[in-house]
């Protein structure tokens, strides 16, 4: 009888040796893969308090490859009494995307302050509202925005300066992309 076991327990054993060979596989996680990151500097320069100061092409960047944007990231102001109207486009003047074309349109988004309840106060809380905003977009996993090599890339930039004081408005973009060539 102790003879039998081994064969016993190794036709025990086989079919469940089997039924493990036999069954899926846990998938490996996905490679990472590199995305690069470009920074667009754009200002307005000096912004009197009171005053719009628009500047299209406040700042440029330009790919060297063919890249497909997934990616756009714009910090919020931290002075509460500015107004920023900001586009990412490769349009060369802000305003001209539409819904019939859009082409060349990125990001857009806006900053709002809560604005001065009286202009001109010297003293005291005079500021009213809320400033909640997005100030990003990442668009799904497989899509991206195509910009062809040697297409400029602006940050147009609209701001109004409801601030007691004067202030040198700096607002960049921060692209995130794959190169596709």
């Amino acid at each position: 009888m102790h003879k039998h076991r081994p064969r016993a327990a190794a036709r025990t054993l086989l079919p469940l040796l089997l039924a493990a060979l036999a069954a899926p596989v846990a998938a490996a996680p996905p490679e990472i893969q590199p995305i690069h990151t470009a920074v667009i500097r754009a200002t307005t320069g000096l912004c009197l308090r009171g005053a719009i100061c628009h500047v299209d092409k406040a700042g440029v960047w330009v790919p060297k490859k063919k890249v497909a944007i997934v990616s756009v990231s714009v910090a919020e102001q931290a002075e509460i009494a500015l107004y920023v109207d900001l586009e990412v486009a490769t349009r060369p003047e802000m305003y001209q995307c539409a819904d019939s074309d859009a082409t060349g349109c990125i990001f857009r988004m806006k900053y709002a302050g809560p604005g001065l309840f009286v202009y001109g106060a010297e003293r005291g809380n005079t500021y009213l509202g809320s400033n909640v905003t997005t100030t990003n977009i990442t668009f799904p996993t497989g899509y991206g925005i195509v910009v062809p090599a040697g297409t400029p890339i602006y940050v147009h930039l609209d701001v109004r300066n409801q601030s007691l004081i004067d202030l040198k408005v700096d607002q960049d973009a921060w692209i995130y992309y794959v190169p596709l060539e």
